[in-house]
């Protein structure tokens, strides 16, 4: 600190080394300078008193229903239907009965032919002819070519017995001042048409190939056009 009255350095000291005046009065005309309080002590630490545990709770032995606000409303009721329109009833629909069904007759399968099918001499052809059908005759019809035509039908069978029915029905018509004899079969539900249903059997008398002379037979099963259907041509 500085020396108020001569100015010079005196640090902590309370009379000054230069001028030896008393530092620690006040010079006159300036108030006295403040002193510090001493310092005190804090008091010593006190430790907190031990944590006691809450006593546990309590319930209650009955229940107590809070008090309403308000009254409890009254249940609803549905209104009166007096006077009301009532619908009319729509009659159910009872369901149709239910058809049943029968069952498709099963079809025995066909006998095996008796020789060799399709046949490749004329031994073979006839010996199909025990398998033959019974069949109905149309109308035979014949022009002046020497040339008939007969129209049968029966029932639908595999291709050997339709070969064998026309066989025997080509036994049946035949004539000798006829040099073309054509049988052909149709299905009893369509014996009409253009065109065979149930087979062909064609048969030309006396036909020359080459330097000789024979008869010939072509035989057609199903319309002619069927992936199944068979082709025979024999002569003798």
């Amino acid at each position: 600190m500085r020396c108020p009255y001569c100015g010079r350095n005196s640090e902590k000291a309370n009379y000054c080394t230069s001028c030896g005046r008393d530092l620690t009065k006040p010079m006159p005309g300036q108030p006295a300078a403040r002193q510090q309080p001493p310092y005190q002590q804090p008091p010593p630490y006190q430790q907190a008193p031990p944590y006691q545990q809450p006593p546990p709770y309590e319930h209650p032995s009955t229940y107590q229903q809070p008090p309403q606000a308000y009254p409890a409303s009254a249940p609803r009721q549905a209104p009166p239907t007096q006077g009301r329109p009532v619908p009319p009833t729509v009659p159910q629909q009872q369901p149709a009965p239910r058809v049943r069904q029968q069952p498709a007759p099963v079809v025995p399968p066909a006998p095996d032919p008796p020789a060799l099918f399709p046949p490749h001499t004329m031994e073979q052809l006839q010996a199909l002819e025990v398998g033959a059908l019974a069949f109905d005759v149309l109308d035979p019809k014949t022009d002046d070519r020497r040339k008939k035509i007969v129209r049968i039908t029966y029932p639908r069978c595999v291709a050997w017995q339709q070969v064998a029915t026309l066989l025997k029905a080509f036994k049946e018509q035949k004539e000798t001042q006829f040099e073309t004899i054509i049988i052909q079969g149709y299905l009893p539900q369509d014996p009409g048409g253009f065109n065979f249903t149930n087979g062909q059997l064609s048969y030309d008398q006396n036909v020359r190939l080459g330097s000789q002379t024979m008869n010939r037979y072509q035989i057609e099963t199903g319309n002619g056009f069927e992936i199944d259907s068979v082709r025979i041509v024999l002569s003798e």
